[in-house]
């Protein structure tokens, strides 16, 4: 006797939805005070919102390009470290897509730099030069509040050809203690008159004098990214000029706060001062 056996094959039609897929990649989890942190997010979808979270700070997060090869949108941010900010920390990445919010941490460890310490003696230092330093700053610090898209490419260059005299981190002590600070930038000398270059893309937000700083350049790249050039002696360019990478801003000198002709050059991000050599 036979047996047929009938088998039956159920097709089910159900709506598909395409959920938005996301991946972050960081360039690493291990810096020092003062460094920088590099953060890209690729996504299958456009974000509705990105931010990330570090040191009680929210960071935006900056669209980069579409990749048709692997059908991607490309995020980015670079996220300051500050000086004094050492130990094991948490940096936290904030998604919204699809109207749904997810967050990813990261364990950062933050080492400690050592920079050393220089003492300097100068006449210039008084309680009505450290008085226009603090105006000075709060002026800076105003020119640097414009958040614009990212100018530049990556990497920056030196801005002058000469020799690195003092370091980013370093603790000064003033005329043994009138002042004290750790140094926001690094120092180039060169001969008075040597061009200083711009070093990266950018709109120029500051081209003035300040008994302290001397005469200066401040350059927007845009990403919350600003550099800063002190105590030159010429100034070639003007408030709201666009200058190209290596595009020749003036020449370096001794104006200011200076104990000889050099370039003090510095990179803050989101107004925290980080090491410029991150960006080389």
């Amino acid at each position: 006797m036979h047996h047929k056996f009938y088998f039956f094959i159920v097709i089910l039609f159900l709506p598909v939805k395409i959920f938005s897929a996301y991946y972050t990649m960081l360039d690493t989890n291990i810096v020092k005070e003062g460094g920088i942190i590099k953060v890209k997010i690729y996504s299958n979808k456009l974000l509705q919102a990105a931010e990330i979270e570090f040191n009680k700070n929210s960071y935006p997060v900056f669209f980069v390009n579409y990749d048709k090869n692997n059908k991607e949108f490309i995020y980015s941010a670079i996220i300051p470290v500050p000086l004094d900010y050492t130990g094991k920390k948490i940096l936290i990445i904030k998604i919204m897509s699809d109207n749904v919010k997810t967050e990813k941490q990261e364990k950062i460890i933050v080492k400690k730099l050592k920079a050393g310490k220089s003492n300097i003696t100068t006449g210039k230092i008084n309680k009505e030069s450290l008085e226009d330093l603090t105006i000075a700053n709060k002026s800076i610090s105003k020119l640097q509040e414009k958040i614009t898209s990212a100018m530049f490419t990556l990497p920056f260059v030196l801005p002058v050809d000469g020799i690195i005299t003092s370091e980013f981190g370093v603790s000064r002590i003033y005329n043994k203690g009138q002042a004290k600070w750790r140094h926001k930038g690094i120092d180039i000398f060169a001969e008075k008159g040597t061009p200083v270059k711009a070093a990266n893309n950018g709109i120029i937000v500051g081209a003035y004098y300040t008994d302290i700083h001397g005469n200066m350049v401040i350059i927007n790249h845009g990403a919350g990214i600003y550099s800063f050039y002190f105590h030159l002696h010429k100034v070639y360019v003007k408030n709201n000029q666009f200058v190209l990478k290596n595009d020749i801003i003036g020449t370096v000198g001794e104006t200011g706060l200076a104990t000889g002709p050099h370039l003090h050059w510095q990179i803050n991000i989101f107004k925290i001062p980080v090491n410029p050599k991150e960006f080389l």
